[in-house]
This record gives C-alpha cells, structure tokens and sequence, in this order.
C-alpha cells in the first residue's frame, strides 16, 4: 500500500503595483528557507545574432553592484550558512538563495538590488565573454551536445526553442556590453518576474519586506512579445553529426505540446512507461537485446510546444540502422496494442513516489513552483498528483498516435569517425 503523500500547505499568490508576482508557502518544518526570483526570460527570447545573451546576462548578474561589490555575495551567503545559484534555460532564468530563516531579508536585499542596479562594468563583459565561450567549448568535448543542437535545430524551422541556450560560439563573440545592457533593461523589471518564497517564515511578515526591498524599483517597458508559431512538421527530418567520439548515438525527437495542453501530462506518463526502470519498454527492448547500453525517453515542462525525445546509446557492435528499428517499433507496439492497467499503475506508483521524495526540502518545493508558474501557472504543481491519476492507457495510445509518427518526427545520429 503506497502511503499518502504529505500535505503542503497552499501557496499563495500575490501581486505588487510594480507588477512583480509573488507566491509563498509557509513551511516550518525546519527553521529553513529559500528565496527565488525567477525572469520569464531564456533563450525563447532571444533572436539570431544575439544567441546566449540570456546565460551571458545571468552571469553579469554575478558581478557586482555597487551596494555589493563582486565577491560580497558569496561572503555573505556563506557567512550565513546559505548557498546560492542561479541558471538560465529555454522559457527563463532564476537566482535562489537558501538559508536560515532569520536571515531571509538577505536575499531580497541581493535580488531587488541586483534587478535594479547590476553594474556590467566593460571589463567584467570583457572578462565574461572568455567564460561563457570556455563553457560552450566545454559543452562541445561531449558528443551527445553537438548531436542535440543539430537535431534540435533541424526540428525548429522557425521558434527560437531551435537556438542553443549556450549561444553560437560566433554571435558571443560579437555581442557588446551595450546588447547585454539593453537586455538587461529589456527583461529583468519586476512586472517581468515572480518571486517564489517557501519555508519557515510568516507570510505577512515577508510580504512587508517584499515591499520594501522590491516595492520601489519602477516598471520597465514590456519584453518583447514573442508570438512565433512553429509551423506543422509535413515529414520526417534527418540530421548526421561525424566526429570524434566513443560510439554511436540515436536520438529522435517528436513535436509535442506546451506544458499547459492537456496531452502533455499523457506524454509525460508515456516518456516514464518507456524508459522509467529496468521493466520499461526501451530497457527491454534495447538494452536487454544487448542493440544498446542504455536508453530513454521524455519531455520538457515547457511554455511553448517543445520537444519528446527518444535516445539510445549503441553498443559498439550494434549496426544503426537495427537500433533506430528497434527504438521505433517500440514506439509503434504502444500506439498499435496499447499499455496494460497493471503497466500504468506501476508508473503512477513511480511518479508518485517521485514527486513526494522531490519535494521534501523548501528549495526543491520553491524550484517546482517555479518551473511551472513559468510554463503554465503555478496551481498546476498542487494539482499534479490528482492530474496524474485521471491519465488512462487510452490516453497513451491516443497521444503516441497523434505524437510519435513519422511525418512528425526528426531522427539525428551521431557517428563516431577519427578526428
């Protein structure tokens, strides 16, 4: 019998003249909390020529103000006994700090100060743009990086989920601290982000210090909009990448849905049915076989429809072309004989079991309630246990066979050659 998992009190949601969106949960479980601002801001944003602006930004945010000079940050942090990051991705950017609740002002002291006063000083840009690039370049020592961007690129025609969230290597180069400036002022006001507190605190109480540390730092003009629609795929797609690497690598990739159409959450299960486990469709199919030595499947919670994807290392004596059969007839057997109640019932068990385990800690809590305020609204983490259980197996045959066929779909392969 699985137990029931534990209840979270209800989040709430709140919103500031400025335009900034707050949600908070208390938890006082443990005298912990964490503090995230997230921008709906990514590489979604970006457009060709000013690839990577998005991370390169990220990392100015990094370097200093001038109440908090470079290096202050991580002194205070750790000083406080907290830890603190921040990332870029498709759909936005975060910055978080988690720490002992009596010193949560100290993060909202950092984060409204950074949204308003980060410095871009011409010689840290100058600096930066040698590490991003050395990260991108550090990206590219690994084989499966360079096959994603190709196929990724091929299966985009038009929406810039297609351009790396890295950048071309070409466009960081060339981009100046006025670009980074201007994106910066472009997308980092409060009425373009939302603040996710969750942990041991009072709500009113840290709703008083949003105010004062947020509440005065005026709106910006709206982002840009951005209103591409990538048109419908009319056939399959192939991309090839020959390098140097161990051994071959399949990776096929289905147009799916945004996070807040109801057919994602059935993919979601059918990415887990195929590939969650040692009894999952791709290991038996591929790996015991012994065609692979591992493979998998899933989508991303996205905004804009993105991307399913399969993927399968080869074993060295394995042929491509049977493993790319194997991968696709696997796919084919759920869309032609359907998923058993018992198959599904074990999967819900799984996603069960891991969404109670991730959700213990307030980072991770305040984490999810982000990801999916970013995507498609924050209620849709309350109630995605209750959503989970109303997917059926006629579900998954539906959406495996509007999905994962072939005209829309686009296969990459890595082939390993000398250098």
């Amino acid at each position: 019998m699985t137990a029931a998992a534990p209840a979270l009190a209800q989040a709430q949601e709140h919103r500031l003249d400025n335009g900034l969106v707050v949600l908070t949960r208390e938890v006082h479980r443990t005298p912990i909390a964490s503090f995230f601002i997230w921008y709906r801001t990514g590489s979604r944003n970006e457009l060709p020529g000013l690839t990577g602006i998005s991370h390169w930004v990220e990392h100015m945010l990094f370097k200093g103000t001038t109440t908090f000079p470079k290096g202050t940050v991580d002194k205070l942090i750790a000083r406080h006994g907290g830890v603190f990051n921040g990332a870029t991705w498709l759909d936005w950017t975060h910055y978080y700090e988690t720490l002992p609740s009596e010193h949560l002002r100290l993060a909202l002291d950092i984060e409204s100060d950074r949204m308003a006063n980060s410095l871009f000083d011409p010689a840290e840009v100058a600096l930066e743009r040698g590490v991003v690039i050395s990260e991108r370049e550090g990206n590219e020592n690994h084989h499966t990086f360079h096959l994603s961007e190709e196929l990724t690129a091929a299966a985009f025609r038009a929406h810039s989920y297609g351009l790396p969230i890295s950048g071309y290597k070409t466009d960081l180069r060339s981009m100046t601290r006025d670009d980074l400036w201007g994106y910066y002022q472009s997308h980092y006001g409060p009425n373009n982000a939302v603040v996710v507190a969750v942990g041991d605190f009072d709500t009113g109480t840290l709703l008083k210090m949003v105010e004062d540390t947020f509440g005065a730092i005026p709106r910006r003009p709206e982002a840009p909009e951005v209103r591409v629609v990538e048109p419908e795929q009319e056939g399959e797609r192939r991309v090839t990448v020959r390098r140097p690497g161990p051994v071959a690598q399949l990776s096929v990739a289905f147009h799916a849905p945004a996070a807040a159409h109801p057919d994602w959450l059935p993919l979601f299960v059918l990415g887990t049915v195929l590939s969650a486990g040692r009894s999952a469709r791709l290991y038996r199919a591929l790996v015991v076989t012994g065609l692979a030595s591992s493979a998998g499947a899933g989508l991303a919670l996205t905004k804009d429809p993105y991307l399913f994807r399969l993927s399968a290392t080869a074993r060295a004596e394995t042929e491509p072309p049977a493993l790319e059969a194997a991968a696709l007839a696997a796919l084919a057997q759920v869309a032609e004989e359907g998923v058993a109640e018992s198959e599904l019932a074990k999967v819900r068990r799984q996603l069960r079991a891991g969404h109670v385990f991730s959700t213990e800690g307030v980072t991770s809590q305040a984490r999810y309630l982000g990801q999916y305020e970013m995507a498609q609204g924050w209620r849709a983490f309350d109630t995605y246990l209750d959503d989970l259980m109303r997917v059926t197996t006629e579900d998954l045959v539906r959406v495996a066979r509007t999905y994962l066929v072939e005209k829309n779909r686009t296969v990459g392969w890595f082939i390993p050659c000398d250098g």
